[in-house]
């Protein structure tokens, strides 16, 4: 009895052995992906840099949110609570971000010495999808944060996807943060 239960293990751990290094293989091949992936070897060399867009880091009590805008009285309750984290982005404003469905990045602009809530336009809200894992590092990524880039001592702002899911914009898109305006400066597209 008990030779024929060996036996049958014997055959189990043979069969997995003999399928493993195909699954390892199937894994490496990034055969979950295709030729409309992004993937890191997308981003260019000369791709604008943090550092070549910096921004001094506010240290100052933050405002409390101003409900003037549209988008602070829409997303009262989550931007009430961003409000008061320090600042992250392009020195006193604190880049907002919560999931707005599979692979969705919600994002508004609040500034902390004002109080005042900015949607940015063409860049509100950023769709990850078919974007290597690789490059959705650092985030949250049931709603994929990490293909939204940004630092509290720089003014540009990386997303990796589709903004505003507008297809024509699928790649990855660079902005500046200016005058209370994003302005894309590059764009590579990954259709």
């Amino acid at each position: 009895m008990q030779t024929l239960a060996t036996m049958k293990l014997i055959r189990i751990f043979i069969t997995v052995l003999l399928l493993f290094p195909t699954l390892l293989l199937a894994e490496e091949s990034g055969d979950e992906y295709d030729e409309h992936t992004i993937r890191p070897s997308d981003i260019p060399a000369d791709a604008p840099k943090f550092k070549n867009f910096p921004a001094e880091i506010h240290l100052g009590d933050n405002a409390r949110l101003s409900f003037r805008s549209k988008v602070a009285r829409e997303y009262r309750t989550r931007l009430s609570q961003w409000a008061k984290e320090k600042p992250n982005f392009a020195d006193h404003y604190i880049l907002a971000t919560w999931g707005c469905g599979t692979n969705c990045t919600q994002i508004t602009i609040v500034d902390a010495k004002t109080g005042i809530a900015y949607s940015p336009t063409g860049a509100s809200f950023n769709a990850a999808d078919n974007v290597h894992d690789d490059l959705l590092q650092g985030g949250d990524l049931w709603h994929a944060t990490g293909a939204v880039r940004f630092r509290p001592d720089s003014g540009l702002l990386v997303l990796i996807g589709t903004p505003e899911e507008r297809d024509n914009e699928r790649g990855i898109s660079y902005y500046v943060w200016e005058n209370n305006r994003m302005k894309r400066i590059r764009f590579v597209a990954k259709p």
